[in-house]
Order: structure tokens, then sequence, then C-alpha cells
């Protein structure tokens, strides 16, 4: 069956598997691509990306390919440089292209680290028919996620302060505390290691030389995201391929960010259609998402109260996602425990 990205089936296939499969896409993607499903088609806007934007690919890559085991334990260690290095914030920038528009939001990122948990990502975008907003904030006991889309107001929250006990004993497939893999960038790269056969090469961006660690869907993980969402044909908004630049050497103006991520892009399945045949996007595939976090700069760690989510929907009642990420562990709750985590 032909997929017309146009076609507003599609487009609820899209959005029915991203929400039935949300487990296997970290929370800011999920919104993300909900949003861009949610854009009409408009004559005016951008149909692709254009050759600047079109990802890392563009730029002069240097010639030195590192194997599958080295790429993940460079991404370990990008991980590990985020939770245990030291407190910093950022501005985030993300772009979605869909349905022949281009929808772009802005927010900030802010995080005390040395082994915290304390965290605040907050995403703002606009896609002409509304406001929609996103916010990942952690104290390091509970992390919440709150979501505003055309006015509808989702918020989830974990109980990061207890995942440690929970699996207490449970191998660990990274030498990170469960605790600090939930919510924002940890969570997302940690997804990647999990989902996706990586690869890295060096690369020069904007002039600055970077790691690129780029990630292909495993085959079990495709089939098992279909399965769950009872559907035979991938939708264009599931990304299949990752792409990460990671700062190789500290910035040269601030002397900081070295082996932090500095742009994410997430690419769909190459493209099949006839308009694609001729175009280099036929073998690439279609960049879905793009995410920039620039301006990096270290700060003192910020109070405790600082990361404190302030309720202000009252009337919503939010879902309690601490089961789900314990049984990424292969943990099984009780129902006496389950029954502690609605409190």
């Amino acid at each position: 069956m032909k997929i017309d990205r146009h076609s507003p089936r599609n487009q609820f296939d899209a959005v029915k598997l991203i929400v039935t499969t949300a487990t296997t896409l970290p929370l800011l993607v999920l919104f993300l691509a909900i949003v861009g499903a949610r854009a009409a088609p408009s004559a005016n806007a951008q149909e692709n990306p254009t050759q600047t934007d079109r990802g890392l690919q563009q730029e002069n890559k240097r010639s030195d390919s590192i194997t599958q085991s080295q790429a993940n334990s460079l991404l370990q260690r990008v991980i590990q440089t985020l939770v245990h290095g030291p407190a910093f914030d950022a501005k985030v920038r993300e772009t979605v292209w869909t349905g022949g528009r281009q929808v772009v939001g802005v927010g900030t990122y802010e995080q005390a680290g040395l082994g915290s948990g304390r965290y605040n990502l907050q995403v703002t975008m606009h896609d002409g028919d509304g406001k929609h907003r996103l916010q990942q904030i952690s104290d390091g006991r509970l992390a919440w996620t709150r979501s505003e889309i055309a006015g509808n107001v989702s918020l989830r929250r974990v109980d990061v302060g207890r995942l440690d006990q929970w699996v207490q004993g449970v191998p660990m497939s990274l030498p990170i505390a469960p605790r600090l893999q939930v919510g924002a960038w940890a969570e997302m790269l940690t997804s990647f290691l999990r989902d996706y056969q990586l690869q890295v090469e060096g690369a020069h961006l904007k002039g600055q030389p970077v790691w690129v660690v780029t990630g292909q869907l495993t085959q079990q993980r495709r089939e098992q995201v279909l399965a769950e969402a009872g559907l035979e044909q991938w939708p264009m908004l599931f990304p299949t391929r990752v792409r990460v630049a990671v700062q190789s050497e500290p910035d040269s103006k601030t002397q900081f960010g070295a082996f932090l991520p500095i742009r994410i892009e997430f690419w769909s399945d190459p493209l099949r259609s006839v308009e694609a045949a001729e175009s280099k996007l036929s073998e690439e595939g279609r960049l879905i998402t793009l995410i920039e976090i620039y301006s990096l700069r270290p700060i003192s760690a910020p109070p405790v109260e600082r990361f404190r989510f302030e309720n202000q929907d009252a009337e919503v009642n939010f879902t309690n996602d601490t089961d789900r990420y314990i049984q990424q562990y292969g943990v099984q709750l009780t129902e006496r425990q389950r029954r502690q985590l609605r409190r």
C-alpha cells in the first residue's frame, strides 16, 4: 500500500502508532511527532528541509570510522557527562517537517548535574493553529512531564526516587542508576543505545570538530512496534534512523561542552514514492525532526526548589508511569507495590 504523505488517514495512523507505542520513544519526541502530525499541508510552506538543514551528512566528514562497540561506549560517556557532569543551561530549538510544513519550537534546558537527577526542559511550538507546550522537570525524587497540545493537557509522573529500590539486584545495561535515565536527553540517548544499531565517525559542524553517532532501528524493535500498534505499514512520522552530534572539544569561548550532545536528528525510512525516485531523499529518507542544543554554559547548581513541579492543572488526573520504567528491567511489581505507586 502506497503512503500519501498528505493523507489524513495516514496522519491518523501515524499518531495511533506513536501514542500506542509511547514506550519506544522518549516523550519529547512523542510530543514533537504528534504536533507534526497535526500540521495541515500548506502550499507556501517548506516541503523538505533545505540543503543547509538537511543534516550532518552535508558537513565535511573526517575519514576515521569507529566500531559498534566504540559507538556504544561514546554514547554511554555522553550520558555519564550529562547526569554526573557539572550544572549547565542551554537553549533548545526544534524543527519538525511534515505535511508540507515546517514547525519550529524554542525552549530552554537547565540541570543541576552531579548525579542529582535534577533538570528542567521546556519547549513551546506554534503550528499556526495554536500553541503547544512541553515541560519535563525532575527534582530527583519525582519526574513530571506536562504536555499541552491544542489545549489538551496531559500529566505523567515517574517516582524516580523509588526506581533504584524497585530494580535493586537486577543487572544494569548501563553503569548509571535507573533514576538518572528518566527524562530529557539522558532518556533519549539511553533509548538509542537500547533500540538502535550504532556507528560513529568524525565530522565538523559549523567548523567545530564533533563525533556523529548514527543509529538504525533494529529489526526486532521495528517488528515489536508494528505488532504493538496493530499496523502493517510503517508511518512516515515514526523515525527509523537517528543521528547525534557530540561536541568532541570544549567550546573555544566558554571552555565547556565536551562530550555533550548539540544536535539530534530523527529520519524516516527511505522514500518509495515516484516523486522521490530521482531525488537523493529516496536513498536517505526524510528528516522528520531536528533538535539543536546551543549556547551551553556552566552555571552554579540551582537549589532543589527550582526543579519542583508546580501543578496548575488540579482538574487533570496524572498517569503514573513508574511501572513502565520498572518493566524495562524485567521486574514485575506485585499488586501491593502497584497500589503504592498510585499514592
